[in-house]
């Protein structure tokens, strides 16, 4: 018996590295009969395990496209189908769930005119309504909160951006108070069903300091609670999430900066409910792996450096932007996931790296250093932290480029697809690996081949479900190659 208890000792302990060490499968794969040339697909993850696949098609430039919606279940089964009534120049913008409909925008060629879609998950039945949005040229943010839409909106020849409240029986949308200075803008529009109500999260700044602010909004869109938190004297609160819960335990996770406020110096978190944010202050050298993407001496380098501008009271020299995901809510606590990005200039016909300080100039892409993660409990305290360091990777527009789990093992999945690839890092709180860790995505058989991948794509699912999805061209060793939209369930 005593053997039996250090064996089971010794594989409880062995339980997370053996995990960490599992390759993801790929138990169940769809392939749609859906054109790179005709058609525009999304697929949607929904919160009963199934997926909503969205696509619009027309074989013909004289053909008016079909707009189809169909729903598929955890083993990429169909469950329904179902069409809407929509013009061609309609294209979808935004999309989200309150169970029991999907709720998806649609925009026509006059940028304020809209369509609203409700969808019922069950039966797949639709309604539809088109609505005209005064000055909304860009939806940025959606929720529904009980059927009532809040939405963040903005325009092209105003910089400040609204945001909107509308209830779909009564389409005159109402501009909701939120921001009032032309250097304010929004954080994070976080919607808590379980008490009935929308959080705002601002970011405030005169250029030299700056402050957020809460608004929290019922269903019918009234003011139930506004907050300011404002900074210590040496630091400037620049983004943050917001927790769910009640007042007294409600939290702000996010990130502050010293002089420059374009730049991240570290994270904090701190209740809501207080005025000053006297919660946890992390700068980027405490966090234990943060400067993993750099080589070992070139991490050894820049502590050192850091440490010693530090204790002469000077600035740091490292500066780092940063795009924040939305919080995830594990058993214990919190994961606030980060990308750390520099714009990219053209000049000359090349993209280079600039961290010229002055008049910001519009970047043509974006690129990424690394991802990081970090772990805190209900109070707001930092227990780990995790890289992933991200190579070559860019993007047109300043969106995710990763995808974030928080498996039910308590593995966190970070991952992001590459042609014919995933490239994924399994984190166990702060136990690092530059291990750099990649699978094929699979045909149907084992005989075909993938030629090439268009517009690949990557989702969280659900529990530890990924779904890749894009275009792809397959070769059969026995009959014609042919083109596909294909779906390929991730499980790690």
């Amino acid at each position: 018996m005593p053997y039996l208890r250090l064996l089971l000792f010794c594989f409880a302990g062995l339980a997370p590295v053996l995990l960490w060490a599992q390759e993801p499968r790929q138990p169940v794969r769809l392939e749609l009969p859906y054109q790179y040339e005709t058609s525009h697909v999304e697929v949607l993850a929904l919160p009963d395990s199934s997926l909503l696949v969205y696509s619009r098609n027309a074989d013909t430039w004289a053909k008016a496209p079909d707009f189809v919606l169909e729903k598929y279940n955890a083993q990429l089964e169909p469950v329904w189908k179902s069409t809407l009534d929509l013009k061609s120049e309609y294209e979808f913008v935004r999309h989200y769930t309150e169970a029991p409909y999907t709720y998806l925008i649609f925009q026509a060629a006059k940028p304020t005119l809209y369509t609203f879609v409700r969808l019922d998950l069950d039966s797949g039945t639709v309604s539809q309504s088109e609505i005209e949005l005064e000055k909304a040229e860009f939806i940025y943010e959606f929720n529904v909160l009980r059927g009532n839409h809040f939405l963040i909106t903005g325009n092209s020849y105003d910089t400040k951006p609204n945001l909107l409240y509308l209830n779909p029986e009564k389409p005159q949308p109402t501009i909701l108070p939120a921001l009032y200075g032309e250097e304010s803008s929004f954080s994070d529009l976080h919607t808590d069903h379980e008490h009935g109500r929308v959080d705002v999260v601002l970011a405030e700044t005169n250029r030299r300091i700056s402050r957020l602010q809460v608004k929290s909004f019922n269903p019918e869109g009234k003011l139930l609670q506004n907050y300011f938190i404002l900074q210590p004297q040496d630091r400037s609160l620049l983004n943050a999430e917001v927790t769910p819960g009640d007042t007294l335990s409600r939290l702000l996770v996010g990130t502050y900066g010293v002089r420059d406020l374009r730049f991240v110096q570290g994270f904090f978190t701190s209740p809501v409910a207080f005025k000053v944010a006297e919660g946890e202050f992390y700068s980027l050298l405490d966090l234990q792996n943060f400067f993993k993407y750099m080589k070992p001496r070139r991490e050894e380098r820049t502590r050192k450096r850091e440490f010693a501008r530090i204790k002469e009271g000077k600035e740091p020299m490292q500066r780092y932007r940063m795009l924040l995901h939305d919080l995830i809510e594990t058993p214990g606590g919190y994961v606030l996931a980060a990308e750390v990005y520099f714009p990219q200039y053209r000049s000359n016909s090349n993209l280079f790296d600039t961290r010229i300080r002055g008049v910001e100039r519009e970047a043509q892409a974006y690129k990424r250093t690394h991802a990081i993660a970090l772990g805190f409990d209900r109070d707001g305290v930092l227990l780990w932290d995790n890289t992933f360091p991200l190579r070559d990777v860019l993007t047109n527009s300043l969106t995710y480029a990763v995808e974030v789990a928080s498996l039910p093992d308590g593995r966190l999945v970070m991952a992001y697809p590459e042609q014919e690839k995933i490239i994924y890092r399994q984190m166990v709180q702060n136990k690092y690996t530059d291990e750099e860790t990649s699978i094929e995505l699979l045909p149907y058989e084992k005989e075909e081949k993938i030629l090439s991948t268009d517009l690949p794509g990557l989702i969280r699912w659900y529990g530890p479900h990924f779904a890749a999805f894009g275009f792809q061209r397959i070769r059969v060793p026995n009959g014609p190659n042919r083109t596909v939209f294909y779906i390929n369930k991730i499980s790690f």
